[in-house]
């Protein structure tokens, strides 16, 4: 009976051990769904949670419901490995994964020849490690991306093209010589990308899909609308960048002058001027005469009384100079002051007469 039970605990406890030893991810039991992966190109290793599962793509295995990490990659092949978190959950799960060229290394160059083997040690230790090796040969140059292929384009060996869907490697230098699966100036290197040309704000774009935006070369990795491309957006893979803007190109020749164009029309008539500033006064011209008129008397008259006429005349209405002399002769014996006034009012001789006979005045009137 003892026997028995000790092989009942033996076998229990390898059991034990056996599970435990199995990683979590992989465990069959009712929590697990079934996690199906395939791959473009497919023969992909898949390792889940850091566990390589052993099979290459199309495949399929069992792994717990919740989030794994899962890795698809071709070692050594010129692909890029492809990393991500995918929910399982029961049932079955499908995952499908597009690898994307490494456009930017060359070919690895073969490896170096074998260091000489260090001298004997004593017995029991190991001998020191021998001399590196001399390096390698230079790998051959990376891929020169040209863009969409051209018929009158030259192309170099390493030169890049799109065409047809596919992106294509120049072997070879050519032109004129279109790349095609039986054409040996080219090899293709990434099928099945979809040229959308450039890209548009309101348009679908799929996974493989690829476009032009900001001078580059962008390809879509996951389906998106409204989401441009830049090296900050996930959903995009820079394929191409923009190259450096060249010189500015030397200034052309100047044209020849044009012809005159026709006449405008008459303008309308400009609003009159502000007065300018009055001028300077002239100079003073000459009294200048335009009527003149004379009257004279010679009678004796006694001016015992006012309003005696010696002498008068008549003018038109206007504005006169009064010029003219009087002479006052005393015909009396008495002397004394005497006066001659003009019917104007103005005074015209103010004398003192003096013996009788004498004449005093002779003052100029005006």
């Amino acid at each position: 009976m003892q026997t028995l039970m000790r092989g009942c605990k033996t076998i229990a406890l390898v059991t034990t051990l056996f599970l435990l030893g199995t990683p979590a991810a992989l465990r069959a039991d009712s929590s697990n769904g079934a996690l199906k992966v395939t791959s473009f190109p497919s023969g992909a290793n898949v390792a889940v949670d850091g566990e390589d599962t052993g099979k290459v793509t199309p495949m399929s295995v069992s792994v717990s419901v919740g989030a794994h990490t899962v890795v698809v990659s071709i070692p050594n092949s010129g692909w890029n490995p492809d990393t991500r978190t995918f929910i399982v959950v029961s049932g079955n799960n499908d995952l499908s994964v597009t690898l994307l060229p490494n456009l930017a290394a060359g070919p690895m160059g073969p490896a170096g020849p074998k260091g000489d083997p260090g001298p004997q040690g004593p017995a029991g230790d190991t001998g020191p490690a021998g001399a590196p090796g001399p390096a390698g040969p230079q790998g051959s140059p990376g891929i020169n991306n040209q863009g969409a292929w051209h018929s009158a384009n030259a192309y170099n060996q390493n030169d890049a093209v799109f065409d047809a869907g596919s992106y294509w490697l120049a072997t070879t230098s050519n032109t004129n010589s279109e790349p095609s699966s039986t054409n040996t100036n080219w090899q293709i290197i990434a099928t099945g990308i979809n040229n959308r040309g450039a890209w548009q704000s309101a348009s679908t774009y799929n996974a493989n899909d690829a476009v032009t935006d900001g001078g580059s070369f962008w390809l879509a990795l996951v389906t998106n609308t409204n989401s441009e491309p830049s090296t900050s957006n996930f959903l995009w893979l820079l394929l191409a960048a923009q190259g450096a803007a060249g010189p500015a190109g030397l200034p052309g020749a100047p044209g020849a002058p044009g012809a005159p164009g026709a006449d405008g029309l008459q303008g309308s008539v400009g609003p009159t001027g502000p007065t300018g500033p009055a001028g300077p006064a002239g100079p003073a011209g000459a009294n200048g005469t335009s009527h003149a008129y004379m009257s004279r008397s010679t009678v004796s008259s006694m001016l015992t009384f006012q309003g005696v006429d010696l002498v008068s005349v008549t003018v038109p209405a206007g504005t006169y100079v009064i010029w003219g002399k009087t002479w006052l002769q005393n015909l009396d014996t008495l002397p004394g002051p005497a006066s001659c006034t003009i019917s104007t009012g103005s005074d015209a001789t103010r004398v003192t007469l003096l013996g009788a006979g004498l004449v005093g005045g002779d003052k100029a009137l005006n």
